[in-house]
């Protein structure tokens, strides 16, 4: 959903939006796409912090599921 918003407010193409937004919630970043606007900005640095806690979320759970398969045997 986020790359509606980029794609609207940073005028991003919808594959530049949701390529931006991906290597973001990845922590990729290699600053190829970059928002230019005041509130693109803004949205950004959000959209950075949580989606850090959305990937710790994520790899912590894969890690417990690991570590349930690993310890059962």
């Amino acid at each position: 959903m986020v790359h509606f918003f980029y794609a609207n407010v940073e005028h991003f193409s919808y594959l530049d939006a949701l390529y931006f937004s991906f290597t973001t919630l990845t922590t990729i970043g290699y600053g190829d796409i970059y928002p230019v606007t005041a509130v693109g900005k803004i949205s950004t640095m959000a959209y950075s912090v949580i989606s850090l806690g959305i990937m710790a979320s994520f790899l912590a759970v894969v890690v417990k599921k690991f570590e349930k398969i690993r310890f059962k045997k």
